[in-house]
């Protein structure tokens, strides 16, 4: 028994002793990151119609059917509208009168700017005041992530390498590569809405055109690295 016991010691003092030594194998840690910038190519824009309770008492499908051939005078098609809520409520008309009034949200995609402002000239003739471009996309964004990730971790083992190099050292193999976090900024709007609105209104008035340019998306990545020294 006792042997057996002096046996497991020395095994677990071998193990420990080896694990010890990988350990202190040199190494280096390095967070590459990337930034990348695209232009969108959706535009989401969230439109609220309701029936009128003037003298035209149009009903809520009236309306639509008036918001879609619209956008198709606009070159939309009518496949990027779509119907994201419908509810009736009480409400007053008129003086004295109350009565069950419907409305409808939709959510408009257009490719870019000019079809957005497009599609904002139309709503402002057919009197649709609630609209607002609530963000932009792209329709290749989960490759353009791919894209930055590569890229940071690119950059990882060029920095490594160069920092090595200043040392005298050779970049090994790669230990570990995890990734840290990938970003998407710039996708929420809200105010390019009433910038459009304006540019519908008073173009032909003579009043200085808005920029119609959407800023970039920024997709960024960060990579963590562990790479050994030497070859």
């Amino acid at each position: 028994m006792r042997n057996i016991l002096i046996l497991t010691v020395l095994a677990a003092l071998a193990f420990t002793s080896n694990a010890q030594i990988q350990e202190e194998k040199p190494f280096i840690e390095i967070t590459g990151t990337s930034e990348i910038k695209i232009s969108p190519n959706q535009i989401f824009i969230h439109i609220n119609i309701k029936e009128n309770i003037d003298r035209s008492k149009k009903s809520i499908d009236e309306r639509e059917q008036d918001l879609i051939k619209a956008l198709q005078s606009s070159g939309i098609s009518p496949s990027k509208l779509v119907v994201k809520d419908a509810n009736s409520y009480y409400g007053k008309t008129g003086l004295i009168g109350r009565e069950v009034i419907s409305s409808r949200q939709y959510e408009l995609e257009v490719k870019d700017a000019p079809q957005a402002k497009k599609a904002f000239e139309q709503l402002d003739k057919l009197n649709i005041k609630n609209a607002n471009i609530v963000r932009v996309d792209h329709s290749e964004m989960e490759d353009y992530k791919r894209q930055a990730k590569i890229k940071a971790i690119k950059a990882a083992k060029v920095k490594a390498n160069y920092l090595l190099e200043a040392v005298g050292e050779d970049l090994g193999g790669a230990l570990i590569v995890r990734e840290n976090s990938v970003n998407v900024m710039g996708n929420n709007y809200r105010r390019n809405a009433r910038e459009l609105y304006a540019y519908g209104r008073f173009e032909s008035g003579g009043a200085a055109e808005v920029d119609l340019d959407f800023k970039k998306i920024t997709i960024t990545a960060s990579i963590y690295t562990k790479w050994r020294i030497g070859k």
